[in-house]
């Protein structure tokens, strides 16, 4: 008996001297600093998931809102110091077709990891340019070596799982993607069809300015809150209005045009009168 247990006492220590050695560690006086921005995905049991790039859109916000602000995290390996320490972060010129000043505002020269921290995040302010309706726009920043950080990596896991294969992802760069491409609400495509025609972005913000609705009240997320103001039934009402709308612009001798540049029509059983046009 007194063998046998000795015997597992021994496959025990093995088993766990084994495990360890298959774990690296940081172990090591260097300051590192590397990309890391993420979320906890199972709070319950502290699972990490991390990404590389952003992609954001002004299609999703009102006409006046004309600057959103967007963050990255750096974080740091090595001990936390009790001085504030600057980090070298630049623009990868060869991977960034964004224009400073005409898409992204960005502070550079003042990226800080604060003393007594062991991260920062970074501010990028995107601006709302004309351009963004034609042509998505990459931002791509990247943290440099400096006499306070070393960048040890320029890959990493996706999760903070270590015995989960996952994909890789950039440690050293960080990539935003900003547009303002548009495409047909879900609501429209599903019950306006027939009462407000084909739909173009010109046309809905006429809707949206005429009833006063929001981006939000053609979100699927305010679908799903069920706080939306544009519900099926109501696409009826919302073309009697905007049809009175626009035959009154047009017997006034200002008729509203479309994104093409025709006179602004709906669906069949609401169409304007344009005759006087024609």
């Amino acid at each position: 008996m007194k063998k046998i247990l000795l015997l597992a006492v021994l496959a025990v220590v093995s088993f766990v001297a084994c495990d360890r050695d298959e774990v690296n560690t940081f172990d090591s006086d260097d300051a590192c600093i590397y990309f890391q921005t993420g979320v906890q995905k199972r709070f319950f049991l502290n699972i990490d998931e991390y990404w590389d790039t952003l992609r954001y859109t002004f299609s999703k916000e009102n006409v006046d809102v004309m600057t959103h602000v967007e963050t990255c995290r750096l974080r740091t390996l090595g001990k936390v110091r009790d001085y504030d320490r600057p980090v070298r972060v630049v623009v990868d010129a060869e991977n960034t077709t964004a224009v400073e000043g005409v898409h992204y505002r960005v502070d550079l020269n003042n990226v800080v990891v604060p003393a007594g921290a062991a991260e920062v995040e970074i501010p990028v302010t995107f601006l709302r340019d004309k351009s963004l309706r034609e042509t998505e726009f990459r931002l791509m920043l990247k943290v440099e070596a400096n006499e306070n950080f070393k960048v040890p990596f320029t890959r990493q896991k996706n999760t903070n799982i270590y015995y989960s294969a996952g994909d890789t992802i950039m440690a050293d760069r960080f990539l935003f993607m900003v547009n303002e491409f548009y495409s047909i609400p879900f609501q429209w495509e599903m019950f306006g069809l027939d009462a407000l025609g084909p739909w173009t972005i010109t046309k809905q913000r006429v809707i949206d300015d005429l009833l006063g609705f929001t981006a939000y009240d053609w979100s699927q997320e305010g679908w799903r809150a069920g706080d939306a103001k544009i519900l099926p039934a109501r696409f009826p009402y919302i073309a009697i209005k905007v049809r009175n709308y626009l035959q009154e612009m047009a017997d006034n001798g200002t008729p509203v045009l479309d994104e093409d540049g025709s006179y602004m029509q709906l669906g069949d059983a609401y169409k304007v009168d344009y005759s006087k046009y024609l």
